[in-house]
């Protein structure tokens, strides 16, 4: 007989498979038995950059190498010179890590084969100021742009403006050279532009469109951004590279991994654990997440309230990634996935009387942070008590965490050494205990 926390246990357990389903170690071996030559230089840069560096290693490939990763995930790897530097806000040494690898692609010919290996997180932990724009002037900008409610893919469209790496400028540096990169999305769509705001790909977002963004969000008002688009618009800096540029030819993308094969290995764990599982199509994460969860919450109410659905045990695994924008001065301390687990209960709880009789949500990022804290997500089960007047206080606040963490109800697994997006599992139990 199942209850909620025993669904939960369910939940934690398929939350892992998920993420071990698009291991980097593994994913990165398999890759590299399709290069036919050996490369001469090696740059791993994002959470997984640390295991798809090793990996390389392992498979024989004995080129130098530079890895940047997240302080959690750090340790020396032999052969390469390694850097932990700052995420999500960058930092000095994340500087210093970029100007060595500008360093060494500035020393590539025609003659010499660049294996980029790129990971989720790559856009923060590798910050390379354009001509112009200070390292402080970054770190203003990706503060204001993590609270915008922007998504990934508009965030990383500004980005790309104010780089000297971004936007195919890497791959534009390390030119004559050819570049074979494979990358590990942990992105909406596996769009490459937007997989560390995409060094060695062509960027498709028109100016103008980027600019719209810029001007809608107000961010022209601070004097180096304003300064920085007049220079890009007098072709006095150079923008990312545009599609068509024929330095990207000489460029070989390949995704490893990406939120799906999570979603995928979650789903068979769950379907294979619970017998009579019906899991409902649902969405993209996306948006403001205290909107999907309603809209999450929703599809659970809805289905649970079909006469012709009692005695069934379903639930939704979906996955990609929402935003959370700091619309109040008086912020506390969370992530979207905690935000996403409470406002979803929060809902659940207003509708009882639609609600399954027992039901349970599991919200994380597979890199095992969420936001700035120590907490991957949360996990909420209908057992427990739950105040509403409390919730709806954190989220107005942004204070998920504090809620959950008082609760007991913060999900902790620490750094996974991955990045592939967010997981959002839910399942319900339709008003009668399903029996094995």
């Amino acid at each position: 007989m199942y209850d909620s926390q025993k669904l939960g246990s369910l939940l934690r357990s398929a939350f892992q498979k998920g993420i071990e389903a698009a291991n980097p170690v593994e994913a990165t071996l398999a890759a590299c038995e399709e290069i036919l030559d050996p490369p001469s230089l090696i740059i791993s840069v994002g959470k997984a950059a640390v295991a798809m560096a090793q990996a390389a290693r392992d498979y024989g490939f004995l080129a130098p190498g530079v890895v940047v990763t997240t302080d959690d995930n750090y340790r020396n790897v032999d052969g390469y010179e390694c850097f932990a530097s700052g995420h999500p806000v960058p930092d000095q040494r994340g500087l210093l890590a970029a100007t060595c690898v500008i360093e060494k692609l500035s020393s590539l010919d025609g003659t010499d084969h660049l294996l980029l290996l790129i990971s989720g997180g790559g856009s923060a932990l590798l910050p390379a100021p354009a001509k112009g724009v200070t390292l402080k002037d970054k770190i203003v900008l990706n503060d204001f742009l993590l609270g915008s409610g922007l998504d990934i893919h508009g965030m990383n469209s500004i980005r790309r403006l104010f780089s000297q790496l971004k936007g195919g400028r890497l791959a534009k540096l390390a030119a004559p050279a050819r570049i074979t990169q494979f990358l590990l999305s942990d992105v909406p769509d596996d769009r490459p532009e937007s997989i560390a705001s995409g060094p060695a790909v062509a960027d498709p977002v028109p100016l103008e469109k980027t600019l719209e963004l810029i001007y809608g969000l107000g961010l022209d008002r601070f004097d180096f951004v304003s300064k920085h688009i007049d220079a890009l618009k007098e072709k006095r800096v150079s923008g990312p590279l545009r599609p068509g540029d024929t330095i990207v030819d000489n460029v070989h993308t390949r995704i490893l991994a990406s939120n799906k094969q999570c979603r995928e290995a979650t789903s068979e764990y769950l379907l294979r654990s619970i017998p009579n599982l019906k899991i409902l199509p649902t969405v993209t994460l996306s948006g403001e997440a205290s909107k999907m969860a309603v809209q999450l919450a929703e599809k659970i109410l809805e289905y649970n309230s079909s006469p012709s659905n009692t005695n069934y045990c379903f639930g939704i695994v979906a996955g990609g990634e929402t935003t959370v924008t700091l619309d109040t001065k008086e912020l506390g301390l969370g992530g979207r996935s905690q935000e996403l687990a409470l406002a979803f209960a929060e809902r659940m709880n207003l509708a009882k009387r639609l609600a399954p009789s027992h039901w349970v949500i599991l919200s994380g990022g597979t890199d095992g942070r969420d936001g700035p804290t120590d907490a991957a997500g949360g996990i909420i089960c209908s057992s427990q008590f739950f105040d509403s007047g409390q919730a709806r206080e954190a989220l107005s606040k942004h204070n998920s965490y504090d809620y959950l963490r008082a609760n007991n109800q913060l999900l902790k697994i620490g750094e996974t050494g991955t990045n592939l997006g967010d997981l959002v599992l839910i399942i319900g139990i339709n008003r009668r205990d399903l029996q094995k």
